[in-house]
């Protein structure tokens, strides 16, 4: 039996709508499915956070409730040692004031970011301060959080005066600049290898503002080779005194060795984690938010 052609031409085309609504559908599933963990996941770590405050506030009541306890038991016994009990009433104090801090600082600045916790699109540095162009590559401007720039420009004049050529390459990064650069790397190098070195907008440090890239005059741009590079050697026996760590070294859980990304988590910490061979995403949250309040200190 014939078949009009105009009426062939008609299934073809209904079918053809049918395979792309369909194609649609499971894209749209897929990537709906994907929205849908990567939100499981933040909410689990959220409620890890969550569960991680509270047990710090609970520890701080106990504390309060022993000093109240100590008090009530010198007053039922009759004895008033007021140098003692002002001890007290200072160290009390001193906690209350140590918590009011906590709760003013900034709580992301020593969050972990990679591929786990979340900045959104309005997060940005309290005050940015433009790097010196001496030590920024290529002349471009680069700018770091204001708290943190003295502890970066000592570091690379103590650099400098150790006869190096450091470089910063790339600081701090918006949410809007880095889901560019994202895009940018995933069309040179394909998403499979730019998700190993390059984070997705809201997880990266350099949004921080607390972060730098570095290269040296000879390397130029090529970081890749900074491990090469005496500057490198000199970060791993240095960086620390004035607050740096190196975020991803060899065989890390979430991206490539990237040896010339150095973030800025206090002198305290960065210390701490030196003489112990630790890596900061090597810490538990818990033990890293105990150096937030003297995340600032020169000593």
């Amino acid at each position: 039996m014939h078949v009009p052609k105009y009426i062939l031409v008609s299934v073809i085309t209904v079918l053809a709508v049918l395979v792309t609504v369909g194609s649609l559908g499971v894209y749209w599933l897929y990537t709906k499915n994907s929205v849908v963990e990567d939100e499981l996941a933040y909410a689990r770590v959220q409620i890890n956070d969550l569960a991680e405050v509270v047990q710090e506030k609970e520890e701080q009541i106990e504390v309060h409730k022993e000093l109240l306890r100590i008090l009530q038991q010198q007053a039922k016994n009759n004895i008033y040692d007021l140098s003692y009990m002002r001890s007290l009433v200072e160290s009390a104090s001193a906690t209350v004031e140590d918590i009011r801090k906590l709760e003013e600082a900034d709580q992301e600045l020593l969050a972990k970011y990679s591929k786990v916790f979340f900045l959104n699109e309005h997060y940005t540095p309290a005050q940015l301060s433009y790097i010196p162009s001496e030590f920024v590559y290529s002349g471009n401007q680069q700018q770091i959080a204001a708290d943190v720039a003295p502890f970066l420009l000592k570091m690379l004049n103590a650099m400098e005066g150790a006869g190096l050529s450091p470089r910063v390459i790339s600081a701090y990064r918006s949410f809007g600049y880095q889901s560019k650069l994202k895009h940018n790397h995933e069309v040179t190098y394909g998403t499979t290898v730019a998700n190993q070195f390059v984070a997705d907008q809201g997880y990266s440090e350099h949004q921080l503002g607390t972060t730098v890239d570095f290269v040296n005059t000879e390397i130029g741009s090529n970081m890749e080779a900074f491990d090469k590079t005496a500057e490198y050697t000199w970060l791993l026996n240095h960086a620390h005194k004035y607050g740096f760590t190196l975020s991803y070294p060899p065989n890390n859980a979430y991206y490539a060795f990237e040896p010339w990304h150095w973030r800025f988590v206090g002198i305290a910490l960065a210390t701490d984690l030196h003489t112990r061979g630790m890596h900061f995403y090597d810490m538990p949250q818990r033990d890293i938010n105990a150096y937030r309040l003297h995340m600032f200190d020169t000593e």
